[in-house]
């Protein structure tokens, strides 16, 4: 029965793009998604580093941190929201999922966050967020010289298991194991490197979301179940680079741990969610028509585009971010007294 309202409501979001128009914040939803990054390690004007804003109640929660995550948090909400996001989510440890980790912490302290940043991930973000510490320990002793605040400078990292590692307020949080370890292309056999890779459920007042991080979905995969009935699953993929020269051999090479729109259309009709979104596209510049023609699947779907948004309520709306970058930091009242 929902059906019709989401068709309406995709069908506005292109309308909004070509006339350059920007949906309201304050509609009715229970959580909110900004598209950061929609892209790849490839670099893209036009898709950066995948990056994904979560704002349900009080929490604003960004899953990975990939290249130019600042400056698009930046043009959906100027210096207000780049102060105020306090809980990351780290789906694995490639540098296209962290390697703006250090930019939001330091930059979002030091404009006016006065909470400690929480970071969760899977084996070694802790370790790794010690070394972010570490690198950045003489930039940090300088301005506390120089009379910026200490409050919310230390970065809070938990290495989470699969399962809910948390629940408070209303939502709910939950890792599970996705499929992109190194593998033998051969014989698919695991190669031994240590670490997890994982995806997220957030759950939020009866609203739910999914996100894939990078994964090689297949039948059985746990994400099948997880996904099932939830308001939106967002599914990375990649489709093979034509040709057989050196760089789309080297391209290709991922294609074992990355999903096939194929692959991705077989977990849409297992799970079934209200809408399946496409984001973290490989490579960045496949386009829009290019990827729904290959994805047998009859629900709901869309792609993502970098600053567009997602509100989840009873219905499922798609808007643009707002682009507030241009906000004289003085004036942004993003300091609290």
């Amino acid at each position: 029965m929902f059906v019709k309202p989401i068709i309406l409501l995709v069908t506005s979001f292109f309308l909004a793009f070509t006339m350059q128009i920007s949906f309201s914040a304050d509609q009715e939803h229970e959580i909110k998604l900004t598209f950061l990054g929609t892209g790849a390690p490839r670099p893209s004007a036009k898709r950066y580093g995948p990056s994904i804003l979560v704002e349900a109640g009080e929490y604003k929660i960004l899953v990975d941190a990939g290249p130019g995550m600042r400056e698009r948090i930046f043009e959906a909400g100027g210096f207000e929201l780049l102060t105020d996001i306090h809980h990351v989510l780290i789906t694995h440890l490639h540098y296209d999922h962290t390697i703006e980790l250090p930019n939001l912490w330091l930059t979002g302290w030091l404009f006016g966050r006065k909470t400690n940043m929480k970071v969760y991930g899977p084996e070694g973000t802790t370790e790794l967020m010690n070394h972010f510490e570490d690198a950045y320990d003489w930039d940090l002793r300088y301005r506390y010289m120089t009379n910026v605040h200490k409050e919310g400078s230390d970065l809070i990292t938990t290495d989470v298991d699969p399962g809910v590692f948390f629940n408070e307020n209303g939502l709910k949080i939950t890792a599970f194991n996705v499929a992109h370890l190194p593998i033998n292309i051969e014989t698919e056999e695991l190669l031994g490197l240590e670490g997890a890779t994982y995806g997220y459920r957030i759950d939020y007042k009866g609203r739910s979301v999914v996100f894939s991080g990078d994964t090689r979905s297949l039948p059985g995969s746990e994400i099948i179940d997880i996904s099932k009935g939830v308001d939106v699953l967002v599914h990375e993929t990649q489709i093979p680079y034509p040709g057989a020269t050196k760089e789309a051999l080297l391209a290709n090479v991922s294609m074992s741990v990355h999903s096939t729109p194929a692959q991705v259309a077989h977990v849409f009709n297992q799970a079934r969610p209200r809408m399946g979104i496409y984001s973290h596209i490989i490579p960045p510049e496949t386009t829009r028509e290019k990827l729904l023609g290959m994805t047998d699947y009859d629900g709901i779907m869309e792609v993502a585009e970098d600053l567009m948004t997602l509100m989840i309520g009873e219905e499922i709306t798609i808007g643009e971010a707002k682009n507030e970058g241009n906000v004289i930091f003085l004036e942004a009242d993003a300091v609290d007294d």
